[in-house]
């Protein structure tokens, strides 16, 4: 046999189902999370770069609409036809003011009104002539590009915003220009400081504008860029992701174009950057993988002899048998011929036990004299013994020999007579009756049953026929006399040993009287009162029903003891007497004081009209409705009464130990009381919750101490733990209109 085997199956089994699972969820984890990663990345940068693209927008929008204005104003208008010099100082003021104003804004660099034909130039710093030829031609050549309004981009990198004058002119050069040039830091804190990639601007023809990095420094980065962006350009309006080699590195470009002037706002983010955090990501999840793997390991190796442990406890019990196969190919093969071979020798053991069957019968019954078994017992053994158990009732009838004198039979005799004797027992009884008689006390004893039949003779005659039968035979073959005890009839088994008593005392009676022949157990004392013989947890139910105040679990109790007062047939006064019996344990068993047992007991017209019932239904009515209700009644008062004496006490604690602010927990461990039902007590005894009355109570005490005492307020507060003297002042006011102060002030 291969040593182990089936482990290492069971093993590897449970490794692969444990590990199969953690590697799936690490393959897609990582994957997962690096899409998301890499979603997250560009959605942030989007959002930045949209945010940059926005402010931007919104003060080049801004400084345009200030330009439009002030072009269009009537002070610009009319100075372009003027010839202006230092002697016309009220209009260059207030062309100077009206150009200052738009320097308020850090991001514009310089204003600048020009006015070609007339040869002046108005800036912040004030009026100039444009007398040098040179600084006429550089404005000239400005201007000189046919234009309404232009975005121009000098060499080092400047935006300006160009307005010819006079508005929408044709002629070039224009007669005008407002010209307003931005600060580079126009771009340098929007974009530079919040953008996680590298950022770059393009305007309207694709000229690059701006950039916060070295990343597209040479022109051929610049080129690549402008052509994968031309093209995608081409292929889809809305230009979304671009992914592109930069520098020999993939790369990814988002784009926004701007609605006001078309510019082009692009994020670079190399995708190195992103799977960084991917990679860390990767190595954690590879880590726990392997912390799991290594876990499953452990648990697949554990559980693995955990469930191997059952075979292996099997492998070696079978190993110490003779009938497993030694060259088996694992241990179940192992295993099922050994518990074949168990198998066999079991068939063996059934055929012994079977003819030890009758042997096993006779102890059952013997058990059964003698009230060794429970009813669950008797269940267990009436199926496996396969007994019929279709009967109706049953009686015990126990037989001995009258006297051997004058026979031909000896003493020594006697042992051989019994078995003789219960061999014939057996041949009358046995084809009908399904349990054996036995041998008791030097007599013979069997169980009669009564079978569930509407035809044939009654139970009692057909038990009488049977005894008459045997006591004949006897006489015919033995020539002896007889004394058999017959005992009343019964309904279930766990009765036997009452039945058999009652067939040895009537046995017991033929002996003294020296009868011979059948005597019936009633015959021998026919006024007894019958003994108590219901459960006797059926009490101790019925009395926990009283003490819960469960008037339906009382009342079912109460049927299920009539009826079975009614199967054991006595008769109404004998019920009545033991119902009376009941009702005084009841009343004892409750230790209700000498007085309340006096007031039940010697009511005479309480105890006759239990015994004015006529029926065994009047009588159960009568115990339900009258007996049982008293007993209710008596406990309702008894708990009545005992919950005003625990709300007496309660307020007693309150009052006597006051100072210590007592809570109803802590007056509950000193009762000895659950504290929920101290609660329920005290609401329902003095009509308000214990919270509510401790809140009068300190109210009373506190107006007691105002008045009887010089302590401040602060101090009533603080010796009727008052959770401040706000706190305190705020309820006095509310329950009594006033504070503090002006109740002791209002009764000094």
């Amino acid at each position: 046999m291969m040593k182990y085997s089936y482990l290492k199956k069971l093993f590897m089994y449970s490794l692969f189902l444990g590990a199969l699972p953690v590697i799936v969820m690490g393959v897609f984890s990582y994957d997962r999370t690096s899409t998301v990663v890499e979603q997250k990345v560009n959605e942030a940068n989007r959002q930045i770069l949209s945010s940059a693209m926005n402010s931007i927008d919104h003060k080049l929008e801004t400084a345009y609409v200030m330009a439009t204005q002030f072009t269009n104003s009537t002070q610009a208008v009319s100075a372009l036809n003027m010839d202006l010099d230092r002697s016309q100082f009220e209009t260059v003021s207030e062309l100077i003011k009206t150009i200052q104003g738009f320097q308020v804004f850090d991001y514009v660099a310089s204003v600048h009104f020009v006015n070609l034909e007339k040869r002046w130039v108005i800036t912040n710093k004030g009026l100039e002539r444009l007398d040098e030829e040179e600084e006429l031609a550089e404005w000239t050549a400005l201007l000189s590009e046919p234009r309404n309004t232009q975005w121009v981009t000098s060499a080092s990198g400047g935006i300006s915003l160009i307005k010819p004058l006079p508005f929408l002119t044709t002629k070039s050069p224009p007669q005008g220009a407002f010209v307003m040039r931005f600060s580079p830091r126009l771009f340098n804190s929007l974009v530079r400081s919040e953008s996680y990639g590298d950022t770059v601007i393009y305007n309207e023809n694709m000229e690059l504008i701006f950039r916060n990095s070295e990343t597209l420094s040479s022109p051929e980065q610049q080129d690549q860029l402008e052509l994968k962006l031309s093209a995608e350009s081409g292929e889809t309006s809305q230009q979304e992701n671009v992914r592109f080699e930069l520098a020999g590195a993939p790369a990814l470009a988002m784009v926004e174009d701007s609605v006001f002037n078309g510019w082009k706002y692009v994020s670079l983010v190399h995708l190195s950057d992103i799977t960084e955090e991917s990679k860390a990501i990767g190595w954690v999840t590879l880590l726990m993988c392997l912390v799991i793997l290594s876990i499953t390991l452990g648990l697949a190796w554990q559980g693995s002899k955990m469930f191997y442990s059952p075979i292996r406890v099997l492998r070696d019990l079978v190993a110490d048998s003779d009938d497993a196969h030694p060259q088996a190919s694992d241990e179940l093969q192992y295993i099922r011929t050994g518990i074949q071979g168990l198998l066999g020798n079991k068939l063996e053991l059934q055929k012994q036990l079977q003819k030890q069957f009758p042997y096993l019968h006779e102890l059952f019954v013997m058990k059964l004299f003698l009230g060794q078994w429970s009813n669950k017992e008797i269940q267990e053994h009436i199926e496996r013994y396969n007994i019929d158990s279709d009967w109706e009732q049953f009686s015990v009838f126990t037989l001995k020999i009258y006297s051997l004198e004058h026979s031909r039979f000896d003493e020594e005799d006697s042992s051989l007579i019994l078995y003789a004797i219960l061999n014939m027992m057996e041949e009358i009884l046995t084809p009908s009756q399904p349990f054996k008689p036995v041998i008791m006390n030097e007599s013979c004893a069997a169980v009669f049953v009564s079978p569930r039949s509407a035809e044939g003779p009654a139970p009692e005659e057909l038990l009488m026929q049977t005894c008459k039968e045997i006591e004949d035979k006897i006489q015919a073959f033995l020539g002896l006399d007889i004394q058999l005890g017959v005992s009343r009839p019964h309904t279930q088994l766990e009765q036997v040993s009452m039945a058999f008593a009652e067939s040895t005392a009537a046995l017991r009676f033929c002996q003294r009287t020296g009868y011979r022949g059948v005597m019936k157990s009633e015959d021998v004392d026919p006024g007894r009162l019958p003994q108590m013989t219901y459960p006797a947890h059926w009490e101790q139910e019925l009395l926990e029903a009283l003490q819960s105040e469960d008037r339906e679990a009382a009342k079912e109790l109460v049927d299920r003891i009539l009826t079975e007062v009614e199967t054991r047939q006595y008769t109404l006064m004998e019920a009545q007497v033991l119902f009376y019996q009941l009702l005084v344990k009841m009343m004892s068993l409750l230790q209700w004081d000498e007085q309340s047992l006096k007031k039940m007991l010697l009511d005479v017209e309480y105890v006759q009209a239990m015994f004015r019932t006529t029926t065994f239904e009047e009588l159960g009515q009568w115990f339900t409705s009258v007996g049982m209700e008293q007993l209710f009644q008596l406990l309702s008062t008894r708990e009545e009464s005992h919950q005003g004496q625990i709300a007496q006490q309660i307020k007693q604690l309150v009052q006597s130990r006051f100072e210590e602010n007592l809570t109803l927990e802590a007056i509950a461990d000193l009762m000895n009381f659950n504290a929920n039902y101290l609660s329920r007590v005290f609401k329902k005894e003095v009509g308000m919750s214990f919270s509510e009355y401790m809140a009068i109570t300190k109210l009373e005490m506190a107006k007691h101490l105002l008045t009887t005492s010089d302590l401040k307020v602060q101090e009533v507060a603080e010796k009727l733990h008052y959770q401040s003297t706000t706190a305190f002042i705020r309820y006095f006011r509310k329950m009594e209109g006033m504070t503090p102060s002006s109740y002791r002030k209002m009764n000094e």
